[in-house]
């Protein structure tokens, strides 16, 4: 919430007995469902004295609310998105009154906010794995406020497949978090005869046992398309475009992938529970498959 995780923000004091009033934009492309604790409030929007009371504000994409609450309470107060992982990345903010009297259930109130921030950094795990005939492909991330630890993973099932895995650790960066610089490994074993080829920038690209230190960074476009550069310590550069469970129907995702090492990826994922989906897909080193995708 403006440009700050919890930890990183200062509590926003208010005073015992005043009307508190809060304008909220949400310039992202995701809705936010924002709750405050321990209050009530009043949703304006021009509604005057017909305006809802709630404590729960779903925040569509380029939507703009106005607020109100009255001041009655003591202590920290929080005020956080209602999606688990966007409130464990730290996506929220603390109301303070100010001269408030010492809490009894609190004797080190110093001490128990520090733990809640703690609790704001925690990292959690998320996992998708696709699971289909041409054999297995997917990613394990580690998130935190604005670190990453991230391993994707291409593993034909014949060895002429080749075999494929990249692992970085990266921060995210600026207002809308859109920047990752990154660090990481790159392994790649191929079997084929052809495996070593000109990539689109006429550097060789060696596929054939390939183990590589990266850096480089990542840049999220209009649209969720994600761009990637990146130099490994061989001297090769390569760029890259992808785009994740773009949404064709409520069901129905579709992935896309292409760059300069001349690799390139398409598929459908079709969900039949959050945790489960049909999946097929065509990979430039794979060829094309079909199966499952099991999400966590």
């Amino acid at each position: 919430i403006d440009n700050k995780t919890v930890s990183e923000a200062d509590r926003i004091m208010i005073r015992k007995g005043e009307n508190v009033r809060i304008i909220m934009f949400n310039n992202s492309m995701m809705r936010h469902p924002m709750h405050l604790h321990g209050h009530d409030f009043r949703v304006l929007n021009g509604q005057g004295e017909y305006a809802p009371l709630k404590n729960v504000l779903d925040i569509m994409p380029m939507e703009r609310d106005t607020i109100e609450f009255a001041g009655s309470q003591d202590g920290d107060w929080f005020f956080h998105c209602h999606i688990l992982y966007h409130m464990m990345a730290g996506m929220g903010n603390v109301f303070s009154y100010k001269n408030s009297p010492p809490n009894p259930e609190l004797p080190d109130a110093i001490a128990s906010y520090n733990r809640f921030l703690r609790d704001q950094k925690m990292f959690h795990v998320m996992a998708e794995i696709g699971l289909e005939s041409n054999g297995s492909d997917g990613k394990i991330m580690i998130p935190g406020e604005r670190y990453e630890l991230r391993t994707e993973w291409r593993l034909g099932i014949h060895p002429e497949h080749g075999y494929e895995s990249e692992t970085m650790l990266g921060k995210y960066l600026g207002k809308m978090q859109w920047w990752f610089p990154f660090i990481g490994f790159d392994y790649h074993l191929n079997n084929r005869d052809n495996s070593v080829e000109k990539n689109a920038f006429g550097q060789e690209s060696n596929q054939n046992n390939r183990k590589a230190i990266v850096a480089g960074i990542e840049y999220t476009l209009p649209m969720l398309i994600t761009a990637q550069a990146r130099i490994d310590s061989k001297g090769k550069f390569r760029f890259q475009l992808g785009r994740e469970d773009m949404p064709l129907t409520p069901r129905l995702r579709l992935n896309a992938m292409w760059n300069t090492d001349k690799e390139y990826m398409a598929g459908l994922r079709y969900i039949v529970r959050k945790w489960f989906s049909l999946s097929t897909h065509y990979d430039s080193d794979m060829g094309y498959g079909a199966g499952i995708t099991l999400t966590y």
